[in-house]
């Protein structure tokens, strides 16, 4: 049973017990005291009821001084929001709280249990969206210039002289003599090189031959024509190759007059420069933008990318749950954030309080009041009655025993 109607039973019973005390009274102290009692109850029940009622409604129809939280509304609204915006829900108050939690700690326990994979696959997935709106050639054409400039400071001429370097040193030269002898029976058996040759031995033969007949007489009794004295040469390729390489005296020498040659040609400035020509245009910018747009594109269709940033966001996660320094300082981070939010659009919060409570007409707003503290405000009706009563009926021994010192 709702407060209300309790309220109101109370009332009632004292009205009835002091209608009935008064027709069939009660012979003695005890019924004066009865009849007092239950007076008394009817008395403060009624003058609670109307000041209860008064706060909200016209009791008994009576104006004056009566609905007082709607002819007082505006006074309220601003004491209200006032009290909401610039103290319960002031920045420091809000913050006291906030700083006494620990988010990051909040957060790593929900990213350990289950929001691993779901962060993860949210960033993949917006990743994903934007990677899809890339313009590949304008991304490429953006990044090429910058790609190159650091080429040409840190890699170009540095590169160059490097690769000189190392290539004219005795090491190097035996290395590339060698691999050139090793290999070399390999090459000389490759078709597409026999066919160069061949024609090439074709075109000096017909040079030597020219207009007249007896060179080509001569050749074909002999039977010197290109095929055949492309696989002489070949033979004897072969031969000096072995021999080469069974003799080690012979080894030293061609490495020696190899190792010379490449030291006469560092020496000049025309190998560095045709080296370092052949390595920027390698890196002009229509060459650098062309390969990051195959790239960029690949990665994009293949899925690379969105790989990439699934794994490289599951890692972090996972770091960020086992590592407290990260922890902290992304609590720093969060708390910092929120302060500085709440000071800058701390008007907001004022506003919607306000915007909330002026949206209620003052129905509403009774209706609204009245039921958060309907239960407290009946229980002073409750009280008025009972506290009454007991007055009444203390004052009913009072006025008795005083009657007795007087008029004994």
């Amino acid at each position: 049973m709702k407060k209300k109607y309790k309220a109101t039973g109370v009332l009632a019973a004292s009205v009835m017990g002091a209608v009935a005390t008064a027709v069939w009274p009660v012979p003695g102290l005890a019924g004066h005291i009865i009849h007092n009692g239950f007076l008394a109850a009817t008395i403060g029940g009624m003058a609670d009821w109307f000041a209860v009622t008064a706060i909200f409604r016209k009791p008994l129809g009576i104006s004056y001084k009566t609905e007082i939280l709607i002819k007082n509304r505006q006074r309220i609204m601003e004491a209200l929001v006032e009290f909401a915006g610039q103290d319960l829900l002031s920045t420091e108050n809000v913050m006291k709280f906030v700083g006494k939690q620990n988010v990051a700690e909040f957060l790593a326990r929900y990213i350990e249990y289950q929001g691993k994979d779901n962060l993860a696959n949210l960033t993949a997935d917006v990743a994903s969206a934007l990677f899809r709106q890339i313009d590949v050639p304008t991304v490429a054409g953006k990044i090429a210039p910058a790609i190159r400039e650091m080429m040409e400071e840190k890699l170009i001429s540095p590169f160059g002289d490097e690769i000189i370097n190392r290539l004219t040193t005795r090491e190097q030269s035996e290395l590339i003599i060698h691999t050139l002898l090793t290999i070399g029976p390999e090459i000389l058996q490759d078709e597409q090189l026999k066919e160069i040759l061949k024609d090439n031995i074709g075109e000096v033969i017909k040079a030597y031959e020219g207009d007249g007949g007896g060179r080509a007489f001569v050749m074909g009794l002999l039977g010197l024509d290109a095929e055949k004295l492309t696989g002489v040469l070949l033979e004897k390729a072969d031969e000096w190759i072995d021999a080469t390489l069974n003799d080690s005296q012979r080894l030293d020498q061609l490495t020696g007059n190899f190792y010379e040659r490449l030291q006469a040609l560092a020496q000049g400035q025309d190998l560095r420069n045709n080296l370092q020509a052949t390595i920027s245009n390698m890196c002009r910018r229509e060459t650098i933008e062309a390969m990051l747009g195959d790239y960029i594109g690949k990665a994009i269709i293949s899925q690379r990318l969105i790989h990439l940033v699934d794994r490289t966001a599951s890692e972090a996660l996972q770091r960020f749950v086992e590592n407290d320094e990260w922890q902290a300082q992304v609590d720093g981070a969060i708390k910092a954030w929120m302060a500085q939010e709440l000071e800058n659009n701390h008007s907001v919060i004022t506003a919607l309080i306000e915007e909330r409570l002026n949206g209620l007409s003052d129905e509403e707003l009774v209706e609204f009041t009245e039921e958060k503290v309907a239960d407290d405000l009946q229980m002073i009706r409750i009280n008025g009655s009972v506290v009454g009563a007991l007055a009444g009926m203390a004052l009913s021994v009072v006025v008795y025993l005083a009657g007795q010192v007087i008029s004994p």
